[in-house]
């Protein structure tokens, strides 16, 4: 069977392509909302999600409907596989304060059959 055994010398079957798709954006308070959701027919496997906080209150943010909380001045990175939603949060959590900005980016990663 053709790529049950690459060894053997079966060229039919080419490797999947591995693509990595960077995405980042700025937090300003207020901001309460998904910054990304994965599109309806899902090939990303797997991705990266980091938040930076510069201040001065707390920024909630999470992925899967997993939650995660970034103290001023501190940055957190998570990775999940076959993610869906990431959502971003500066107000209606404890240390919420007026004017909280940081940054979030997200580095997504999808394999191609060709």
């Amino acid at each position: 069977m053709c790529g049950s055994n690459r060894s053997g010398g079966c060229g039919c079957c080419p490797d999947p392509v591995i693509l990595q798709e960077k995405l980042c954006g700025n937090i300003q308070d207020p901001i309460d909302q998904a910054v990304w959701t994965a599109p309806a027919v899902n090939d990303y496997f797997q991705g990266t999600f980091e938040v930076f906080n510069a201040g001065p209150g707390t920024i909630d943010f999470s992925v899967n409907g997993n939650v995660f909380s970034v103290p001023a001045g501190n940055s957190r990175a998570v990775s999940f596989n076959n993610p869906t939603i990431f959502i971003v949060q500066t107000i209606g959590q404890p240390g919420a304060q007026p004017g909280t900005s940081g940054k979030w980016c997200i580095v997504l990663y999808k394999r191609i059959l060709a």
